[in-house]
């Protein structure tokens, strides 16, 4: 089936319908050929009966002999008296009397009669029979052959001529059909070879790859508005997406240094209780603000920047990374599973994805609990373990969504909304699955898995 998609097609696709289209083009020319050389060789059939006839009328007259009883013919023959054979001779006077044979009617006489003197003629006669009239002279007398032929004969025998000449041209036809499908798949293939360079480009453009237009080089007249259109469209999104980086970069740089000074500012707070609510607040906003840059990343890169990736050190960096935080928060953080697992794919991305995972899970995790990071094969996946509350089950269909703030089950801390957004960013990005299951014996477990191979 994968393979007569790839020569035929798939359901409903442009190349499938020019094959189509071609094969009953082409087939509808045949079929027009073939009724053309059937109606001809029909012709050349009764071309040649008409012919076989008249040699039989020139060889009946040869043999009349006037001064011999019955004309020198044999009335009892078979040819004269019976109904058998190819073919029936009767032989008349110049008035349409019957001499020899017995194939006579009011009708034949009066077209008998007509006849002129060595030219042959057609006679009229019921059904679909043949015959031809031949007149002579012998003696000085005037006598006229009709050579009939038998309905049953004539059908035999085209149809005889017909099954031979089918039998013979059977291989051709065989021929013929492939040779029709042949040529309408070459001849498809040939028009839509564009197509595979201007997807092959069209993948290459991204955000990261702005620049890139598809070619208009061996696109066809027909196609080249709809080239021309995308590549304007592109135009337009690159400087969307210019514009977007270019609000990035502002706000990144408008709100980190007043948060920067922010943080200054708190430790001059002599209250402790007030600085570590207010210092938690803006580790929140600095977390959010962080997310929000990571989430307009990853919604951004799409599949461009792919590289293979092991799992298990991109695992062990993000552990690193988290793990003095994690300590100060009085928790752990562990990396489990195989020691090697390969994946194609974006490694700021999944880098991204994984740490907010982790990141998730340390904020909803008990003090004293690990949070493990496990890698896995078949298929290749990292998974998020921790030993908290789990989510609320009314919660669990919108846990992805963007600004849909999750709160532990048994517990009032929420997060911003925005973390698992990210990470469901990520594995679009990738065609990657992200999974959430209650953990046994208590606590959460989010897989990211990836497509195998």
């Amino acid at each position: 089936m994968t393979y007569l998609t790839s020569l035929f097609g798939q359901r409903d696709s442009l190349q499938r319908s020019l094959i189509i289209n071609i094969a009953i083009a082409l087939s509808l020319c045949i079929t027009l050929a073939a009724t053309i050389l059937i109606y001809e060789f029909n012709e050349y059939l009764a071309e040649n009966l008409e012919d076989a006839l008249y040699q039989e009328a020139k060889e009946v007259i040869g043999q009349i002999d006037p001064s011999q009883e019955t004309y020198g013919l044999n009335p009892s023959a078979v040819r004269f008296a019976g109904v058998e054979g190819l073919y029936q001779y009767t032989v008349f006077d110049k008035t349409g009397t019957a001499l020899v044979g017995n194939e006579t009617s009011p009708q034949i006489q009066d077209q008998i009669v007509k006849l002129q003197l060595g030219r042959r003629a057609r006679i009229l006669l019921r059904g679909d029979r043949i015959s031809i009239g031949l007149r002579a002279k012998i003696d000085d007398q005037d006598y006229i052959v009709l050579v009939s032929t038998f309905p049953l004969s004539i059908q035999e025998t085209q149809l005889q001529k017909l099954t031979y000449a089918f039998k013979e041209q059977f291989i051709w036809i065989i021929l013929g059909i492939f040779t029709i499908l042949a040529t309408a798949v070459l001849a498809t293939k040939r028009s839509l070879s564009f197509l595979g360079p201007v997807q092959e480009q069209a993948q290459l453009i991204g955000p990261v790859a702005t620049i890139k237009r598809l070619s208009m080089e061996h696109v066809p007249t027909e196609i080249a508005p709809l080239i021309m259109a995308v590549n304007g469209a592109f135009d337009r999104l690159e400087k969307g997406y210019q514009a977007q980086r270019d609000f990035s970069s502002n706000v990144a740089h408008e709100v980190r240094t007043p948060l920067a000074v922010l943080r200054s500012s708190i430790e001059r707070i002599e209250d402790p209780k007030v600085k570590g609510t207010i210092r938690e607040d803006v580790l929140r906003l600095e977390r959010m603000f962080e997310q929000m840059i990571d989430l307009s990343r990853a919604d951004a890169q799409g599949k461009n920047a792919h590289v293979s990736i092991d799992l298990k050190q991109l695992a062990v960096d993000v552990a690193m990374e988290m793990s003095v935080g994690a300590l100060k928060d009085k928790k752990s953080l562990a990396v489990t599973g195989v020691d090697q697992c390969f994946v194609t794919g974006n490694m700021g991305l999944i880098h991204i994805g994984v740490k907010n995972l982790v990141r998730n899970a340390l904020i909803y995790s008990p003090i004293g609990t690990e949070v493990e990071i496990e890698v896995t094969k078949n298929p290749p996946s990292i998974r998020i373990l921790d030993r908290g509350d789990g989510i609320k089950e009314d919660q669990k269909s919108h846990l992805f969504e963007r600004f849909q703030r999750g709160v532990a089950a048994n517990s009032n801390i929420s997060g911003s909304g925005i973390g698992l957004a990210i990470v469901k960013s990520v594995a679009d990005a990738h065609n990657a699955q992200i999974n959430m299951h209650d953990r046994p014996d208590g606590g959460s477990i989010f897989e990211l898995i990836f497509p195998s191979g």
